[in-house]
């Protein structure tokens, strides 16, 4: 039989994620009205324009740690000084003591997320490149 705090904890948890689901999906729902209120208001003015043509625009949240283009400076300055090949968690564990930002599980989880795409970013543009590490962590270099 279960232990009863495992089950109340995964219940609180899955309560939380409802409430997320709820309120994103009313977000949505906004949204799609907005969105409505536009494609009325432009076949208001252009009659024959096919909405269909317009794509969506990715959205960037601004990053509450780091002003724009600052953690893909930094991250290139760790790579550069500490001249060796470095995985992704060692460039954060930089980043976060340069910083001064105290790590917690979502800011690690959020600033892991933006600096593999910076990285992925670097190595297209061949800033940076991959170090086969034999098996462990994928580790980078200044190309």
């Amino acid at each position: 039989m279960a232990e009863s705090h495992v089950v109340s904890g995964l219940l609180s948890k899955r309560e939380e994620i409802a409430g997320q689901i709820t309120t994103i999906q009313a977000e949505i729902g906004r949204l799609q009205g907005a969105l409505t209120h536009l494609d009325n208001t432009i076949k208001l003015f252009s009659p024959q324009y096919d909405l269909r043509t317009i794509k969506g625009k990715r959205t960037y949240t601004k990053s509450k740690n780091f002003e724009r283009g600052e953690a893909q400076r930094m991250t290139l300055d760790v790579l550069r000084e500490l001249k060796k090949p470095l995985c992704s968690r060692e460039i954060i564990d930089e980043l976060l003591e340069r910083k001064n930002i105290e790590p917690n599980s979502a800011t690690i989880v959020n600033l892991q997320k933006n600096i593999l795409t910076i990285l992925h970013s670097l190595e297209k543009r061949k800033i940076i490149s991959q170090v086969d590490n034999a098996g462990g962590a994928l580790k980078w270099r200044i190309a």
